[in-house]
């Protein structure tokens, strides 16, 4: 009885694998394969989804550049040993709040898709150290948004944000933000605190400015921030 009780114990504990790879044939995600590009510094780069479930179980890097996925399931959150999650060009409009449980996850890239909000659930990543956005559609960030401590990196170039939220100024680490080409007016005061930052790009909106932005802005300045405004 009790070899009968672990072996189904194993089988639903490992459903979610085969609904993963269900997921991936559907949407043409190939098998793990290296990809020749000399553009990269290792002449190139592995790509898709390994089939070898021992392998899948450690991976610590996925990479679904350009596979035109329109969705993303939720047994993606699974994956624990994820620290490195490429989705760039894609046909996104959302995340699955399950994104929340990669846990161990430092590095995402969503540049290029068609998201229109992300779940609050992300701003849970707690070790996530650079967060790309760019390219997308979306008009608010999560009111949590500060919750995300490890940050150094968060791109949101060519969206459509009209504000953002004021944790913004928790965000302590941060050394890149960029905001160019969005439909921002003003900032958060709290946007002040960002005080590490060695580039800022506010590009393309049309900001009315206060005088401590202004004196914000001259400091970073003067502490050799690269800044485009």
């Amino acid at each position: 009885m009790e070899l009968c009780l672990d072996s189904t114990s194993k089988d639903i504990n490992t459903h979610w694998i085969d609904t993963l790879y269900e997921w991936a044939d559907v949407n043409n995600v190939s098998d793990l394969e290296w990809i020749k590009h000399d553009s990269y510094l290792n002449a190139g780069y592995f790509k898709g989804l390994p089939r070898d479930k021992s392998k899948l179980l450690e991976l610590e890097e996925l990479n679904l550049l350009g596979c035109q996925l329109t969705q993303l399931p939720k047994e993606i959150g699974n994956l624990k040993n994820l620290k490195k999650l490429y989705l760039l060009g894609n046909q996104l409009s959302a995340l699955p709040d399950e994104i929340a449980q990669l846990d161990k996850l430092e590095e995402l890239y969503v540049a290029g898709n068609r998201l229109q909000k992300l779940p609050k659930e992300i701003t849970k990543l707690c070790k996530l150290k650079l967060l790309l956005l760019q390219e997308n559609s979306l008009t608010t960030l999560p009111q949590d948004i500060g919750a995300l401590k490890s940050l150094t990196t968060l791109e949101l170039g060519k969206n459509k944000l009209k504000s953002l939220p004021c944790s913004i100024g928790e965000l302590k680490n941060l050394k890149k933000l960029t905001l160019w080409k969005n439909a921002l007016t003003t900032l958060p005061k709290e946007i002040l605190s960002l005080t590490s930052l060695n580039e800022l790009d506010l590009l393309y909106n049309k900001l009315a400015l206060t005088q401590e932005h202004i004196v914000w802005l001259d400091t970073l300045i003067n502490n050799d921030c690269a800044l485009n405004i």
